[in-house]
């Protein structure tokens, strides 16, 4: 059973993958797109907001795989922390958002990133694992972050 709910005026792209465990949820807010071969997989809850646009191939998981070295991934259970992504956010082709992550209004994630944890609203994200690049003034322009966000 699929607990989804796609507000108004969305645009869902060709091939998407969507799961959700029986009591998970998918929230996608309205005027929001996600493109082409994106997988959104759901143990508990990913919610994204209005006015996101989402690029191809992105992966958006509340779940990952614990891994031991002595026996593998097999059998090692799953770490689950829900995925919010606010309002205005702008992600890019081939993004990684992973468990426990919020990604706040205004907020721009490059192409082939990897994201977890927590990030303050308008800042560009970049990098493997994602860091804070810049902040993203009102005029739109960006600046370099103070030391104490990089």
């Amino acid at each position: 059973m699929l607990n989804i709910g796609i507000g108004e005026d969305c645009m869902l792209g060709h091939g998407l993958f969507f799961q959700t465990a029986q009591a998970a949820e998918i929230e996608i807010g309205d005027r929001t797109s996600i493109n082409t071969g994106c997988h959104l997989v759901a143990s508990e809850l990913i919610r994204i907001g209005s006015n996101v646009a989402i690029g191809e191939y992105v992966s958006i998981r509340d779940q990952e795989h614990r891994f031991k070295p002595a026996s593998g991934v097999r059998g090692q259970d799953y770490k689950v922390a829900p995925v919010i992504i606010e309002q205005n956010v702008w992600i890019g082709r081939g993004v990684y958002i992973g468990p426990g992550t919020t990604i706040r209004a205004g907020t721009i994630v490059a192409a082939n990133s990897v994201v977890r944890g927590n990030f303050p609203p308008n800042v560009l994200l970049a990098g493997a694992p994602a860091k804070i690049r810049r902040i993203i003034l009102e005029t739109g322009e960006m600046a370099f972050p103070p030391e104490d966000l990089r």
